[in-house]
């Protein structure tokens, strides 16, 4: 694929040559200047030749030509956009079945240590009216691991606005928002995640160190956060690729395998898109996480690289791809051997050999769907995937599926050719077109330089726009109008590495802080309610030390009431549960019983 820069007016895109339609159609329009110039030649003394009675018959010709030209140029348009938009269908599904695979891995109970908290666990926190809005902390964007994830959702504004009224201006009658206490400072006790614990983030790009043992027994959400922090090792060192494993650590197995799996399936599938020679393997390589995209125009490749399927001199070059020797089976070959599709992970000498022996692109692309869906299937079978049940599972085997139906329709385009009638037409037509345009412009122009120059304008516009049919009609096999597959591999081996980078950091909250903000606002209430009973009864407090004691007292009295009531109701509720399930099971037993007797 040619990546062009749209200048002013695009006129730097006249100066490239290489894979261009303009200056393949210039040539038949220079045949068609020389045609002219000799019927202007054979007319002597400067008449015009009486060949034609009317010029309109020529221009009738040319007007089917160019109806004939357009309709198929129209349909090379459309089978090289429907061949890209198969493509990457195809590989969205691809990923599609691979994310979710990872994602229901990670509800598995092997990660039942490591998982964030539930905000299903702690419904009663809807209570604060808090939020998940994200804030930026800190200038050093790498260091937000728990600092950015906490205070986003520690923010207690909203608890703040519930106040402890001050015992002095209850004394004196005088109740003033100024002299109020918030709950948060009198109440809940400092937690371990708060801003003087985050400043030791695990993400500290100057640091870059593992939390003391002090340090994660603190908090459970600690304990997790850290767990995830060496679970995927990527998060040790920031802003940095999720595949990069320091000090020798790799993420876990079955994410590996499950991106290699993946990475090979989009490999195989668009290496036989190009590649249509019989006993020519389009090659596999190896992908490194990070390394630079791969260029998708042919002549930003590296010198050497472009040396094995073009030639040294760029004039050589050019004629070839002018005269079509570029595209012999040869040439593609050695194009399709210079560039293989990274696979991640690699590739096995087992996995090479059992490729080779399924005959066919079609065999090829079902045996890596094969090795797909077995391992997604296997690991599911023995747990992998936790609790999901089959029928989501089965959700992933679809997503393979309607990858493959994409694919096979990228494979319709690039195995049934242009219907041979209309392009044998085509190229008949376009070819009579160099003599019949200059036969009009011998009956319509007075001079020789006006005749000259749209001859060559009108045949270069008909013939290139045949070209251009041409080009796109083969959208993955014609160099350098080629869909850029090696690039798309590259982009969809990132997009697999994400997978190791675990979960989100925000997830890891610390719900003690919440709970602790409820049972506060709770003896706020309680505190707020008995001040207010004492000033409605006209009470004052003259021993300040006796009366306070006394509030203190009731304050706790009617906490621990507060609580137990909670308690009480959260068992009547389980109980009333049990006792509905009780009734289920024995009206199922009764419908089973009468089915039996029945039968």
């Amino acid at each position: 694929m040619i990546d062009y820069f749209k200048g002013v007016y695009g006129i730097n895109l006249l100066f490239r040559v290489y894979g261009s339609a303009l200056y393949k159609g210039s040539i038949a329009g220079i045949f068609a200047v020389i045609i002219y110039l000799l019927i202007e030649l054979s007319n002597s003394h400067g008449r015009k030749s009486d060949n034609l009675d009317h010029p309109y018959g020529v221009g009738v010709l040319i007007s089917s030509v160019s109806l004939l030209i357009i309709f198929r140029a129209n349909f090379g348009y459309q089978r090289y956009w429907e061949g890209v938009g198969a493509v990457q269908h195809a590989m969205s599904k691809f990923m599609d079945a691979t994310m979710h695979s990872a994602v229901f891995h990670l509800q598995s109970k092997e990660y039942d240590g490591i998982r964030p908290p539930s905000f299903f666990d702690h419904d009663n926190l809807n209570k604060l009216n808090l939020t998940r809005d994200r804030r930026r902390q800190t200038e050093d964007v790498s260091s937000f691991y728990m600092e950015h994830a906490m205070k986003s959702i520690v923010d207690m504004e909203k608890v703040h606005s519930d106040p402890i009224v001050d015992e002095s201006s209850v004394a004196s009658g005088n109740v003033k928002r100024s002299s109020m206490r918030t709950v948060i400072d009198t109440i809940v006790p400092p937690s371990p995640l708060r801003k003087e614990r985050l400043q030791r983030s695990v993400w500290n790009s100057t640091t870059k160190r593992h939390m003391s043992t002090e340090e994660v027994e603190e908090s459970d959400v600690q304990k997790r956060a850290m767990l995830n922090f060496n679970t995927f090792p990527s998060l040790q060192v920031p802003n940095e690729n999720f595949a990069s494993r320091p000090n020798g650590q790799t993420p876990p197995l079955f994410l590996q395998e499950l991106a290699h799996i993946s990475s090979l399936l989009c490999a195989v599938t668009l290496s036989t898109l190009r590649n249509d020679i019989e006993d020519k393997e389009s090659l596999l390589d190896v992908y490194s996480p990070g390394s630079p995209w791969p260029a998708a125009d042919p002549d930003k490749l590296p010198k050497d690289t472009k040396l094995r399927f073009q030639h040294r001199s760029k004039l050589a070059t050019n004629i070839f791809y002018f005269l079509g020797l570029d595209r012999l089976p040869g040439k593609r070959n050695m194009y399709n051997v210079s560039r293989p599709l990274p696979v991640l992970g690699g590739v096995s000498d087992c996995e090479v050999q059992y490729l080779r022996m399924a005959r066919g692109p079609y065999a090829k692309a079902e045996l890596a769907f094969h090795w797909f869906g077995a391992f997604v299937i296997r690991e599911h079978l023995n747990g992998s995937m936790g609790d999901v049940h089959s029928a989501i599972i089965s959700r992933i085997v679809q997503f393979v599926s309607d990858g493959q139906l994409y694919y096979n329709q990228a494979r319709k385009i690039m195995f049934i050719p242009f219907p041979f009638p209309h392009a044998q037409l085509s190229v008949f037509f376009t070819l009579t077109m160099i003599p019949a345009v200059p036969f009009l412009m011998d009956q319509y122009c007075n001079n020789l330089w006006s005749g000259c120059i749209l001859s060559f304008l009108t045949v270069t516009c008909l013939v290139g726009l045949h070209e251009v049919a041409r080009e796109l009609e083969h959208p993955f096999r014609n160099v350098p109008n080629e869909v850029p597959l090696c690039t798309l591999q590259a982009m969809y081996n990132e997009t697999l590495v994400t997978m190791f980078s675990g979960y989100n950091p925000d997830f890891f909250w610390d719900p003690d802080i919440y709970n602790g903000a409820l049972h506060a606002m709770a003896m706020s209430k309680v505190y707020q309610r008995s001040c207010s009973n004492e000033m409605k009864n006209g009470e004052t407090n003259r021993d300040g030390v006796g009366g306070s004691v006394q509030r203190s007292e009731n304050v706790a009295q009617d906490a621990t009431a507060v609580a137990d009531d909670e308690i009480s109701r959260a068992v009547k509720e389980l109980q009333d549960v049990l006792a509905k399930q009780a009734n289920e099971i024995e009206e199922l037993e009764r419908v089973l019983d009468s089915e039996e007797v029945e039968g």
